[in-house]
């Protein structure tokens, strides 16, 4: 289970802050999101993709159940004076809207069995679920394979086997990480290493991964973009399924 510390809201607000990812990210999304949609943002996390999306839809619930990534978000409503977005503290998978959201949203967040439960009980119309789309971690000093089935292309084949259409975009942007200081670098790549030794974070290591940028306030970065497959499918699909398939297993 995803924990966020305080480090790893720092370097994030301070990549999404000085970056277009997000804005970019939901460029990408409008196509399958209407002016008067109310949209949920599931596990929003620091709430910049509900920022960028808020222009576009009638209204956002940001829910997340970290209280201090939230607080971002928050911060951030506040500071650009945008007033349809909701930060709703609290777990995506035992909370239930009023209402059923118009479409959901799930960036970078659970599996797709976890987002097949949650949309078929809060969601009547389109599911948006961006997925990680690299085979490796990106910040790993050694190669390190990524597992499990968070990825996109276990998404889809379990939206495959359950027979449920599926529409699938793969894109890249630019998302790099910028640090205000040496140590500051050093840092992130400790709490980033996985399974690698710190002893092989080293000064050296910093030289080959980082780029000067000549800004007073963030001198460093690390250039990285951040690839993902864009999944879509209609919240109606699910149910009848969900409960075929559980006649089956019970059968």
């Amino acid at each position: 289970m995803f924990r966020w510390t305080d480090d790893m809201i720092r370097f994030m607000a301070d990549a999404a802050g000085r970056t277009d990812f997000h804005r970019h990210l939901a460029a990408e999304l409008l196509p399958w999101l209407h002016p008067d949609d109310a949209v949920c943002d599931a596990g929003c996390g620091l709430g910049y993709l509900s920022l960028a999306l808020a222009p576009h839809v009638r209204h956002i619930t940001a829910e997340e159940r970290d209280a201090a990534a939230l607080a971002v978000l928050e911060r951030e409503l506040a500071a650009r004076h945008i007033e349809n977005v909701t930060p709703l503290c609290a777990d995506v998978f035992t909370h239930r809207p009023d209402r059923p959201y118009d479409a959901m949203v799930f960036c970078f967040f659970g599996s797709m069995d976890e987002i097949l439960s949650v949309a078929a009980a809060q969601c009547r119309g389109r599911v948006i679920a961006v997925k990680r789309d690299q085979t490796d971690h990106r910040f790993t000093v050694t190669k390190q394979p990524l597992g499990g089935t968070h990825g996109v292309d276990a998404a889809c084949r379990r939206l495959a086997e359950l027979g449920i259409p599926y529409e699938l975009k793969r894109t890249a942007f630019r998302f790099d990480q910028p640090f205000r200081s040496w140590e500051d670098a050093r840092r992130f790549f400790e709490i980033y290493r996985r399974r690698d030794d710190a002893s092989l974070i080293t000064d050296k290591l910093l030289r080959q991964r980082l780029e000067a940028t000549g800004d007073g306030e963030f001198p460093w970065r690390l250039p990285s973009a951040r690839p993902a497959g864009i999944i879509t499918f209609d919240a109606l699909k699910i149910r009848d399924t969900l409960h075929h398939e559980a006649i089956m297993k019970s059968s």
